[in-house]
C-alpha cells in the first residue's frame, strides 16, 4: 500500500496542480520532479525557458569557485575587484547575499515595459552606472535587500579576476554539472535555441491592464549576470542537486553558500541560494527567477531529491492573481519534496 501511495502521489497529484496552474490561466507549465518531466499546455516535455534570476546561484557558484582558488576574498572589500563601488566597505559576502545596500537599477533602465528593452543592447557598466547614481538603499550590512545590482556587481568581478568574459566562467559550471541543455547566451543573441514554449508578457509589468504580448524573442542584456541564462526544468533540478551533493563547490564555499539571513517566516538567502520551509519539516535549497515572459522555482533536499517549474508567463499576466499562482507554484515543489 505504501508503494501504491507513492506511485499515486508521483503520477498524479503534481499533474492535476500543473493543470489547475492552467486551468487559472496560465498559457504552459512544465516541470520536472525525481527524473520524470510533465508539460501542459503550450509548454512542451523539458523545453528550454528564460531562467531568470535562477542565473545568480550559477554566478554564486563561479564566485565561490573563485574563493576557493584563493583568487577573491569573501569577505573583502568588492572594490578591490570592481572599482567603480566606491563604498570600500561592501564586501563580496554582501553583494552574494543582497545585504551591500546597493540600490536596485531594474525600474531606471526600463525593463517593466517590453518595447523599451526588446531590442536594446545594455553593457554591463550601464547597469551598474544607473545603479551607482541613486542613493543607496540601505548602509552595508544592515539587511537584506534583492537587488539585482549586487549580480551585475558579482559578473564584473568574476571577469576581472579571469581576465575572460562571464560567459566562460558560466559555461565550466554548466560543464561541470554535466547539463546539456543550459546555457549562456551570446552577446546580443536574442532568440532561445532549443525546443521551446511561445512565452508571454505585459506590455507594461507595473501596469495589470496593459495589454498581453508576445515575450519569446528579446535581448536579455539588461539581466546580464543576474538573470540571463537560459536552461531547461530538468537541468536546473540537476544542478541543485549536484550543488548540494559538494560536485560543484569544495566544502568550506558549499558551507559558506548555505549560511543564510532571514527574508520571511518561509524563506532564507545564503550566497546565491535560498531555503525554503517544508510542509513536512525541513527545507529545499534554491533559488527562483523571473524574465519576461517566464518565472521558475528550482531546487533540492539534501535527502536527494530535485524538482523544478516553469511557467510560459508571469502570475498575473492574464488577469490571474500573481498571489495565488506563485503559491500553486511553490505547492508543486512542497509536494515533489514532502510526498513519499
Amino acid at each position: 500500500m505504501i508503494a501504491v501511495a507513492a506511485l499515486t502521489a508521483l503520477t498524479l497529484l503534481v499533474p492535476q496542480q500543473l493543470d489547475q496552474i492552467v486551468k487559472e490561466g496560465t498559457p504552459g507549465v512544465e516541470a520536472h520532479v525525481h527524473d520524470k518531466n510533465y508539460a501542459r499546455g503550450n509548454a512542451p516535455v523539458n523545453g528550454q525557458v528564460r531562467i531568470g534570476s535562477i542565473t545568480k546561484s550559477f554566478v554564486a557558484v563561479a564566485t565561490l569557485q573563485l574563493v576557493g582558488e584563493n583568487k577573491v576574498e569573501l569577505d573583502g572589500p568588492v572594490n578591490k575587484y570592481v572599482p567603480h563601488v566606491k563604498d570600500s566597505r561592501i564586501t563580496v559576502r554582501q553583494v552574494l547575499q543582497h545585504t551591500s545596500g546597493l540600490p536596485d537599477y531594474v525600474i531606471d533602465v526600463g525593463v517593466p515595459k517590453i518595447a523599451d528593452i526588446r531590442d536594446r543592447y545594455f553593457a554591463p557598466h550601464d547597469l551598474l552606472d544607473v545603479a551607482l547614481a541613486k542613493p543607496p538603499a540601505s548602509q552595508p550590512g544592515e539587511k537584506y535587500g534583492y537587488s539585482n545590482t549586487n549580480y551585475v556587481v558579482a559578473g564584473l568581478l568574476i571577469q576581472k579576476v579571469t581576465g575572460r568574459p562571464v560567459g566562460e566562467a558560466l559555461d565550466k559550471v554548466i560543464t561541470k554539472a554535466g547539463l546539456k541543455n543550459t546555457y549562456w547566451p551570446a552577446q546580443g543573441e536574442q532568440r532561445i535555441r532549443g525546443r521551446h514554449a511561445q512565452a508571454f508578457a505585459l506590455s507594461d509589468l507595473l501596469d495589470p491592464k496593459s495589454k498581453v504580448v508576445d515575450a519569446t524573442v528579446i535581448e536579455t542584456s539588461a539581466a546580464w549576470a543576474a538573470g540571463a541564462m537560459v536552461s531547461t526544468p530538468a537541468d536546473v533540478a540537476r544542478f541543485y542537486s549536484r550543488l548540494l551533493k559538494g560536485d560543484l563547490l569544495a566544502k568550506p564555499q558549499l558551507d559558506e553558500m548555505r549560511r543564510t539571513i532571514t527574508v520571511d517566516e518561509r524563506s532564507a538567502y545564503g550566497l546565491g541560494l535560498e531555503s525554503t520551509r517544508l510542509s513536512c519539516g525541513g527545507v529545499w535549497w534554491g533559488h527562483s527567477g523571473s524574465i519576461h515572459g517566464w518565472v521558475s522555482l528550482g531546487g533540492a533536499t539534501d535527502g536527494g531529491k530535485d524538482a523544478a517549474i516553469s511557467l510560459t508567463a508571469l502570475p498575473g499576466t492574464f488577469g490571474d492573481d500573481p498571489a495565488q499562482k506563485f503559491q500553486r507554484m511553490f505547492d508543486v515543489m512542497d509536494t515533489a519534496f514532502c510526498k513519499k
